[in-house]
């Protein structure tokens, strides 16, 4: 199975991507490319962003259904989020995604221990933050390996 870690970030527009309420993520351009030629039902999607100068995983979807604009453009218009601009939309299992209640803290020890990731230990030697290096490294959506994902899932247990 190919699952994806992705990054977003609250942009101030009003627009919600992803939406923790109704479970989608939309992208467009190569992001859009990406997630159809990785993500398939059973995908798992994990998503992280920072607050407070820190990174955190703050969800998964487990992913049910994957819409593209030109295939399912009747169905997208349905839907009642801001994802439905985007070229391609993830829509998440409500029985098997979450939203993470106590968000994981995607730090140095985290990504080091990710190793699809392949974050070298050196880059966190240089003159950037910890969460610069993570950010720059996980700028675009990254692939995780199952044993990354399952890994991941671990982790995410008990936290909401």
């Amino acid at each position: 199975m190919k699952n994806l870690l992705i990054k977003y970030i609250s942009r101030g527009d009003n627009h919600v991507d992803p939406n923790f309420t109704f479970l989608t993520y939309g992208d467009s351009g190569s992001r859009a490319s990406q997630i159809s030629n990785t993500v398939e039902p059973g995908s798992y999607v994990f998503f992280h962003t920072s607050f407070d100068r820190k990174a955190y995983i703050t969800a998964y979807f487990y992913v049910e259904k994957i819409l593209n604009k030109n295939d399912n453009s009747a169905e997208i218009r349905t839907l009642n989020t801001d994802s439905k601009v985007d070229d391609v939309i993830i829509l998440g299992s409500r029985e098997r995604s979450k939203i993470l209640t106590s968000p994981l803290p995607f730090d140095r020890t985290l990504a080091g221990q990710l190793t699809s990731l392949k974050i070298a230990e050196d880059r966190f030697k240089g003159n950037l933050t910890e969460l610069q290096v993570i950010s720059n490294s996980t700028r675009s959506h990254r692939r995780l390996s199952n044993t990354d994902t399952d890994f991941l899932l671990k982790q995410c247990l008990n936290r909401g």
